[in-house]
């Protein structure tokens, strides 16, 4: 039997060898293989009565259930690739979104369409072929029926799986086109690198527009696992996952180290029983020693890895932590490279660095986004390359924009960004994108915006504004920002000043900025 090559044929392949076994389960319902494919089967088929057939993108805006999980692999049968949308983030962010990803389609619920429309293009396909409603009961149209298209008889593995959107330096989110043969590439090898099986539940906690999804998602798929979904609002409530992980004897976690931190704080995660996670991933932030150590004790039985990636090319090293640091501060290793995988320095002047040194990471793999960043040939060709080092080749390579050194044993420490870009909560944010939207939104002649660390979320995002502080509210212009930016990307603190610091040549003076917001929290 052929392996998969398609994301869907993952399921297809479980639902045929393991009907039985339980697939995804959610505050509602359990699902085993057979009913997943069925389910999945009935959201492709009323997106074909829409005319969506291969090479179209769908958009999701839904929050996270056993029936999400059904239509993504619904849209992933036709052919079609599917564009996750960030519930929580405000609509003219997600109208941008669904115009630069030029989606056919929309799946959704019946609240949220009428915003929907409300900001829609006169021109907007999706708007005008209709909405397919997701509810308990499965999917219906919202729209005039039109031409079916037949699924595709066969679809190259180089064809569009999904589209993630990151935040981009123009203050435009950018779209991160991954194939199916990307995305397998990594599946296959952290199947492989982490012995998964189907005994092994996987918690789904991360949003479906986040790439952590597709390490929960298709790795249980993989192994004919199963994958437990946690809704979004229960971030907010973290004892609510920790009685989920109890439930469901979840046995694979993979998140942010801020979430982690969270469901031993505000989660008591100590109080509830926990000992069913076998391995835990962390990734997207800095993790801190001190952090570390009570994860060790709190989930005595699981093994604990530090993951690296990006976006545009899957999570390609890892780190076991055997021991943890003695030393608070020590910063753990990047690990080695996940098999099918070449991380290597570039330096500035264009070598690639074999030796003790510091570089910008670059990564070589089949994984890397063959539709780079979508419709954005510009900033694509910044961050995809030719191959340095193996130029005839044709392929391209991947500049992270991180910063790493290499010490004498060989081993990768990060360092930091050649960019603006930091990464907060686990999210990548461009700063000049907070600024762009002060500049438009906020009533200030000046701004900068800075970031402090912070053990718990990796960045703070701190805002000086110039103005008068009678004159303005600072909750207020926190409010009016998140009409434009997700509530990530929102500073907190903002500080009213009457003067900005600067430079010798008269620029805002960001450093001392940093060194006051650090003061100052």
């Amino acid at each position: 039997m052929q392996q998969p090559y398609l994301l869907h044929q993952l399921l297809e392949r479980a639902a045929r060898e393991s009907p039985t076994n339980v697939a995804v389960c959610d505050r509602k319902q359990v699902w085993d293989y057979a009913t997943l494919k069925t389910n999945a089967l009935r959201v492709a088929e009323t997106l074909q009565n829409l005319g969506i057939g291969q090479g179209d993108r769908v958009a999701l805006l839904v929050e996270k259930s056993a029936w999400s999980v059904a239509a993504l692999y619904g849209i992933l049968s036709l052919g079609a690739a599917y564009v996750p949308l960030d519930i929580a983030a405000p609509i003219n962010r997600n109208s941008t979104i669904l115009s630069r990803a030029a989606v056919s389609a929309v799946v959704t619920t019946k609240p949220r369409v009428a915003s929907l429309l409300e900001h829609a293009a006169a021109d907007s396909d999706w708007a005008q072929r209709g909405f397919v409603l997701l509810s308990d009961e499965g999917p219906v149209i919202e729209g005039a029926s039109r031409d079916r298209r037949p699924p595709p008889t066969a679809l190259s593995d180089q064809a569009i799986a999904y589209v993630l959107h990151t935040s981009g330096s123009t203050g435009v989110p950018k779209g991160v086109a991954i194939s199916h043969r990307n995305s397998l590439v990594f599946v296959n090898a952290a199947v492989a690198e982490f012995d998964f099986n189907e005994t092994d539940r996987f918690a789904l906690h991360a949003p479906l527009h986040f790439d952590l999804s597709v390490f929960d998602l298709f790795c249980a798929a993989s192994v004919r696992g199963a994958v437990v979904v946690l809704p979004e609002f229960y971030s907010a409530f973290p004892q609510k996952i920790c009685a989920a992980i109890a439930e469901h004897g979840v046995t694979v976690w993979n998140s942010v180290v801020s979430a982690l931190a969270l469901l031993l704080d505000k989660g008591r995660a100590a109080e509830h029983n926990v000992g069913s996670v076998r391995a835990i991933f962390f990734s997207g932030e800095r993790m801190p020693v001190p952090l570390l150590t009570r994860i060790r004790e709190v989930f005595s039985a699981a093994r604990l890895f530090n993951v690296y990636g990006q976006t545009e090319a899957n999570s390609s090293m890892v780190h076991e932590v055997v021991t943890v640091p003695e030393k608070a501060d020590a910063s753990l290793p990047l690990g080695h490279a996940l098999a099918n995988f070449e991380v290597f320095l570039w330096s500035e002047d264009g070598c690639i660095l074999r030796g003790e040194g510091t570089g910008e990471l670059c990564v070589r793999s089949g994984s890397v986004a063959s539709g780079a960043y979508f419709k954005d040939p510009e900033r694509s060709a910044e961050r995809f390359v030719a191959d340095p080092e193996y130029p005839q080749s044709g392929e391209r390579i991947y500049r992270t924009g991180d910063v790493a050194r290499r010490d004498a044993e060989g081993q990768l420490f990060l360092i930091g960004r050649r960019d603006s870009m930091v990464k907060t909560r686990g999210y990548r944010v461009e700063l000049s994108e907070v600024e762009k939207a002060i500049e438009e939104l906020l009533p200030v002649a000046e701004s900068a915006v800075v970031t402090v660390p912070d053990p718990l979320i990796g960045n703070a995002i701190v805002a000086f504004l110039l103005g008068d502080k009678s004159q303005l509210d600072v909750k207020e212009l926190a409010a009016r920002l998140r009409t434009k930016l997700p509530d990530y990307m929102v500073p907190d603190p903002i500080f009213i000043e009457s003067e900005l610091p600067r430079t010798s040549s008269g620029k805002i003076d960001k450093q001392a900025l940093s060194n006051k917001a650090g003061s100052l929290r």
